[in-house]
């Protein structure tokens, strides 16, 4: 094939990442795309998850099957899908988990649901965080290629922002610490003022006691108020409009307050309070068994409200395991004191504040269409339930026939002739719709305002990083957006195949800032078969590369693109490590891999000013990591050497063992900037995931720079 022409005109907030990502933008944060329903701000979707006794998915279920019901008022089912990510068992060996992603794909059950870990490590015990973060990496290794993820801790610390990338999600988790001093649930404390002073006590004791007593609250409201603000604040920057899977998996171990007035009416049919049909309703006022009057409650509320309007379900997974009756006393180690804890008058599993922590979580979990892993040390089977419930759904869309009042209204659903089978969903739901976009967003920049990208328009990016000029700080990252499109939508009656592809170059940094936007951005593409014999592909790819020059950091690429022959758009991000080529004596940049026998996918050429900027990249690069073992690859990076002296290098291929079992000799050239050439032959490799590494040493240091590849 032969590519045309390409112009280029020229609290420490815990949701950091989360929430300041579209502020940042200046665009709205619920303005996601509907890849399944018809637009209408009074479409209600549901995710029901149907189990039988044994827990297994039921599956080909037909929109007869369902009965929904609105307040109790049987609704007419307007959209209806199953959701079955079955082929992923067989799609063959995975890329190796905790090397970085380089290639981002806005396609596939990544693009498709949103997973985030919640770690509130504000209540795990310190003692308990190698269990925890046992439990949080195995989320990550069973989730993290199949979702869109990000790490959120109650405490702040270390949170990242939503990823394709399970490398920095495991990073995240490497940092986990429990925050908890002691073996006991916090308390749902409300009254922030000591309650006693001892007739012993001198002056100084008394008001050091109370000093203590009232730092004590302070610090268990707050820890409690941050676990809920975190899970609130997140459900509301996933938004309602976004029709795709969205779940929370909180690994925490819960607060000791007893939720049964609060979520009971939220609970599945037979469990609501005096008053709890009333309160679902919206009327606060009704409940009679607990009111809502505290700060807890109505957090508890308020978070709640947040899950169901976004359609977030959550799954909570308690690290402390199995607990039996005789350790409850264990549980609120050390000792209490009669009279001023609750551990001492709840070691009964009536009244245990553990036990309470524990059902919290099973309700919190219930009233948003999940479940809970709690009181059980089969944290692998809790997390392969959770797993199917994610692969395996029914999304249900109706139109309410009553669209009076605003408040809370109850939701259920139900498959007749079945009261075996468990359904799973959301009990209730506020209505409204997603706030509008803004009316002068420009459509290119609207299509990378979301936390998770566009998927109209498939594409794939890379960002590789590279020596910058000598004289300046800045690095030059080379960009490279790959499309694909049916042929037949884009071929004109002579044969060819035109398209004008429109996009622009977003950075953010880790906290969503704008760094840099390159826009107005053009690709004319003309592509036709290089004999009149030969037959365009049914799928067509086509490749535009574009330089910028960025300061060293850790950012977000996002770059959209629309397809004038489509009419459609599209998103895709990917995270760039991009390094400072000026401070370290050895740096490496990224790695640029293509076919030896040349490019299979053609890029249009660049104007004579972006050609120059792109020399970093000698041939256009491949964004394929899947390969066979027939393949060649070629490898290429470039470094720099501070100062220049004896230096060597290497270039392997890293099987799962972290056996080398491919080591060309490479060819490189010193100077600056160092390059570093190879063919990387991978004939007579077995299927498997494998480590393509790049590694520059002198008589000190070694830089290493690392890409992950699947031969199938």
């Amino acid at each position: 094939m032969n590519a045309g022409r390409l112009r280029l005109p020229r609290l420490r907030e815990p949701l950091l990442t989360l929430a300041g990502c579209l502020a940042a933008l200046g665009v709205h944060a619920q303005s996601g795309q509907q890849p399944t329903f018809r637009t209408g701000v009074d479409l209600v979707r549901v995710d029901v998850v149907v189990a039988d006794a044994d827990g297994r998915a039921i599956r080909g279920l037909k929109p007869a099957a369902f009965a929904v019901l609105d307040r109790g008022k049987p609704q007419t089912i307007a959209t209806f899908e199953e959701i079955a990510h079955t082929a992923e068992t067989s799609a063959g060996p995975p890329l190796p988990l905790l090397v970085a992603r380089d290639v981002a794909v806005n396609q596939g059950p990544q693009a498709d649901r949103l997973v985030v870990i919640v770690v509130d490590d504000l209540h795990i015990w310190k003692d308990r965080t190698d269990r925890a973060k046992s439990i949080t990496r195995k989320v990550v290794a069973d989730l993290g290629a199949r979702s869109s993820m990000a790490v959120l801790f109650t405490s702040g610390d270390h949170s990242t922002q939503v990823t394709q990338d399970p490398s920095v999600l495991a990073a995240a988790v490497d940092t986990l610490k429990g925050r908890q001093s002691w073996r006991r649930p916090h308390y749902a404390i409300d009254q922030m003022s000591a309650h006693r002073i001892e007739p012993t006590d001198s002056s100084a004791a008394a008001l050091a006691r109370v000093q203590q007593a009232q730092e004590n609250m302070v610090q268990v409201f707050s820890d409690n108020m941050r676990q809920y603000k975190t899970l609130q604040d997140a459900a509301r920057m996933l938004g309602g409009g976004d029709t795709r899977r969205k779940a929370f998996v909180l690994v925490s171990e819960g607060i000791g307050k007893d939720l049964s007035g609060i979520f009971g009416a939220m609970r599945p049919q037979g469990n609501a309070p005096e008053g709890g049909l009333e309160y679902a309703s919206g009327n606060l006022e009704a409940l009679t068994e607990i009111p809502p009057t505290s700060y807890h409650d109505y957090a508890l509320v308020d978070m709640m409200e947040a899950m169901r309007r976004s359609n977030v379900t959550t799954y909570a997974i308690d690290p402390r395991g199995k607990v039996e009756s005789k350790d409850l006393a264990l549980e609120c180690f050390p000792a209490p004191h009669p009279g001023t804890d609750k551990c001492s008058e709840g070691l009964t599993d009536w009244e245990s504040p553990v036990r309470q922590a524990q059902h919290g979580l099973e309700m919190i979990s219930d009233a948003s269409g999940g479940f809970a892993v709690t009181n059980t040390d089969d944290f692998t089977g809790g997390l392969h339930r959770i797993v199917d419930d994610l692969d395996h759904y029914y999304l249900i869309g109706f139109y309410p026939s009553d669209t009076k009042g605003k408040g809370y209204r109850l939701l259920d659903v139900k498959v007749a002739g079945h009261p075996d089978w468990t359904l799973r969903f959301r009990r209730g739901y506020l209505p409204g719709g997603p706030p509008p976009a803004p009316k002068a967003a420009d459509p290119l920049a609207s299509l990378s305002a979301g936390i998770l990208p566009k998927t109209d328009l498939p594409l794939r990016l890379t960002a590789i990083a590279a020596p910058g000029a000598a004289s300046t700080t800045l690095t030059r990252v080379v960009v490279a957006l790959e499309v694909s499109a049916p042929r037949r939508d884009i071929q004109d009656a002579d044969g060819k195949v035109r398209d004008t592809l429109k996009y622009e170059v977003l950075v953010v940094d880790e906290k969503k800032a704008r760094v840099r936007s390159d826009g107005n951005l053009e690709g004319h593409l003309t592509l036709s078969p290089k004999a009149a014999n030969d037959a365009l592909p049914d799928t067509v790819q086509y490749q535009v590369m574009h330089a910028l020059d960025v300061r060293p950091g850790r950012f977000e690429f996002r770059v959209s693109a629309t397809s004038a022959k489509l009419n459609k758009g599209g998103s895709v991000y990917v995270d760039v490590d991009v390094p400072d080529f000026r401070s370290a004596p050895l740096v490496l940049g990224g790695l640029v891999v293509g076919y030896a026998d040349g490019a299979r996918v053609p890029a249009a050429p660049a104007s004579a000013v972006q050609a120059k900027a792109l020399a970093a990249v000698p041939f256009p690069p491949s964004l394929d990591r899947e390969f066979t073992a027939s393949d060649t690859l070629r490898v290429h990076v470039e470094g720099v050497a501070h100062p220049t002296g004896r230096l060597s290098a290497s270039v392997e291929v890293v099987n799962a063992s972290g056996k080398v079992v491919v080591s060309p000799s490479p060819s490189f050239s010193t100077g600056d900037p160092v390059r570093i050439d190879a063919t990387v032959p991978l004939e007579g490799l077995p299927s498997g995931g494998y480590i393509l590494r790049v590694t520059l040493r002198d008589h000190v240091n070694t830089a290493v720079r690392e890409a992950g590849i699947v031969v199938k």
